[in-house]
């Protein structure tokens, strides 16, 4: 057997092995590819659900932003409302007594 019949031999025995090998890993999952690639699925699966957990919490953020804001200026109204209460009660006070006079 010469050179170009030996690597003749060992190329047919490389394809065979590769086609046998590549079968049994697509049926049975035997050399960890399918495994491998299952695994990315699911870290790909989980960093979507990261990502939209964190689109939820960018609007929950928002909205509660919003929320505040309207809160702030309620307390605001609510504060020049007591202010002005506060203004007729003491009005109301001192011209009472200058009509019973």
């Amino acid at each position: 057997m010469g050179g170009p019949e030996f690597v003749l031999a060992l190329s047919a025995i490389g394809c065979g092995t590769a086609v046998v090998i590549t079968f049994m890993d697509k049926a049975f999952g035997l050399f960890g590819t399918n495994k491998h690639k299952a695994r990315m699925l699911e870290s790909q699966r989980q960093l979507e659900l990261a990502e939209e957990r964190s689109r939820h919490q960018d609007l929950r953020i928002v909205e509660l932003s919003r929320q505040n804001e309207q809160l702030q200026k309620q307390l605001e109204w609510h504060g020049k409302l007591l202010e002005t209460q506060d203004q007729m009660l003491k009005r109301l006070g001192t011209d009472e007594p200058a009509r019973i006079r």
